[in-house]
């Protein structure tokens, strides 16, 4: 559907620093980094903190880290300041305080003495009785006398509740199935149903765009946001969820893919994972599959974007990130792989790259193709043809030019002249090299090492 317009543009995201980074949290800032960008707005990254129990200040971090990695960059947050200042909502705590009395005085949020048992006994009840629950308001109607233990409860006002979603088109919820929810815990501490829209409210959001999951939040919080007098955000888009392959979303304690910084570790290129984020849920209506972050921003409508959930593909993954490796110049490809191969230096590094970006899926795909060069392998003895196959390769290659090409054509000169295929007369050359039947093209495998530790070990195995 149309986008509406805003003078000014000012998205978020608002993630909780209670865990690894989230690859959905990654997949939402996409969006709201590209949208932003489109309209020439401002993308602000709000940590929301108020979990005193779960928040860990290296969490925190890792959000920063992901994102940066990513190259999702913000112009407001924590970290670099910005006109809405603090972007932590535990330090925003006054700020909550200020509206939930602002609410209580004007009669739209009342004080709850009730103790969890006594919550837990209306909920057995409307179970029993077969209703959905709803609090019974006994606090608002008549309060206990004896108790100073509170929560503050707003006060849910009925009617219709209707917004603009960007995605799924006009939305409208019944109030009266909602009951009285609460605004700010025994502790003092704001709910997210309440932090949330004094945020976005204060901090002057135009658009809200964010996972499916929160679709549900979103009358409640429009409710505040009325009940307050600010201005409604122009419109909301709800994103589908990731889904893991058996159907459920993802979960950080169930699916490792969850979680970001693994994307990393294995050498998924950030612009190849911003590529297949992109593509979970939304499509171009074309034939593309690769883009860069600068083409995204070009092409990307909210109304291409599907209702259902996607579900997360590896193989769709490692084809658009060999992809990436293919398109990548290999002085760069070299820069990127050196993390993963420390024990090799740049120059030998360079002079595998053409041979292993054919075979790449990720750069952690290197470690295996390449350990031979670093670490002795367990070879296979060879059987009699092997061992004879393995003789006629050393002889031909022991005085060319220790380079990929004159080894290949030396090679080749033995599978013309004996009729022994190149399968018969590589594999025994690979087991005795690098202790596996797979590797990068014989030529290279052999010009990777030096000249003679490849003949010995060649000469190991037919001793062997």
């Amino acid at each position: 559907m149309e986008v509406p317009e805003a003078s000014v543009v000012r998205v978020r995201i608002a993630p909780s620093p209670t865990g690894f980074a989230h690859l959905g949290t990654a997949s939402t800032a996409l969006y709201n980094v590209v949208f932003a960008r489109q309209r020439q707005g401002t993308f602000a990254l709000r940590i929301d903190d108020t979990d005193v129990e779960r928040n860990r200040p290296e969490y925190e971090q890792l959000i920063y880290e992901a994102l940066q990695w990513l190259g999702l960059d913000w112009d407001e947050g924590p970290d670099k300041g910005g006109p809405y200042a603090p972007y932590r909502q535990s330090e925003r705590i006054d700020l909550y305080k200020q509206h939930a009395v602002k609410l209580l005085a004007e009669g739209k949020a009342y004080k709850c003495y009730c103790t969890p048992e006594e919550l837990e006994t209306e909920r057995r009840q409307a179970q029993a009785e077969k209703r959905p629950y709803k609090y019974s308001r006994r606090c608002l109607i008549d309060p206990p006398k004896d108790r100073t233990e509170f929560t503050v409860r707003f006060k849910v006002p009925g009617g219709e509740i209707k917004f603009t979603d960007m995605i799924r088109g006009e939305m409208t919820f019944d109030a009266g199935l909602i009951g009285d929810f609460i605004l700010v815990k025994s502790d003092g501490f704001p709910t997210y149903q309440f932090a949330s829209p004094v945020d976005d409210s204060t901090m002057k959001i135009s658009h809200v765009i964010r996972g499916e999951e929160h679709l549900s939040n979103t009358p409640y919080q429009l409710m505040i946001i009325d009940a307050l007098g600010y201005e409604r955000p122009e419109a909301f888009a709800h994103m589908p969820l990731i889904l893991a392959k058996d159907g459920a979303k993802l979960s950080k304690r169930k699916h490792p893919e969850s979680n970001l910084m693994l994307y990393r570790e294995q050498g998924y290129l950030p612009e190849a994972l911003i590529n297949y984020l992109a593509l979970l849920g939304w499509n171009p209506g074309t034939a593309q599959e690769i883009f860069t972050f600068h083409e995204l921003v070009g092409v990307f409508s909210f109304d291409r974007v599907q209702h259902a959930g996607a579900r997360f593909d590896w193989e769709k993954l490692n084809w658009i990130n060999g992809e990436w490796i293919r398109a990548m110049d290999d002085a760069e490809l070299a820069k990127r792989l050196e993390p993963f191969l420390p024990s090799l230096d740049e120059v030998t590094i360079t002079r595998a790259v053409p041979a292993l970006k054919t075979r790449m899926s990720k750069l952690a795909d290197a470690t295996e193709y390449l350990d031979y060069l670093w670490q002795e392998p367990e070879s296979p003895t060879p059987d009699a043809d092997s061992t004879e196959r393995l003789k006629l390769a050393a002889e031909a290659i022991k005085d060319v030019p220790w380079q990929p090409e004159p080894i290949e054509h030396a090679l080749e000169g033995v599978v013309s002249r004996t009729g022994i295929s190149k399968n018969k007369l590589y594999t025994p050359i690979r087991l005795a090299l690098t202790g596996k039947k797979v590797s990068l093209p014989i030529h290279y495998t052999l010009a990777l090492l030096p000249r003679e530790v490849a003949l010995e070990r060649i000469n190991r195995a037919i001793r062997s």
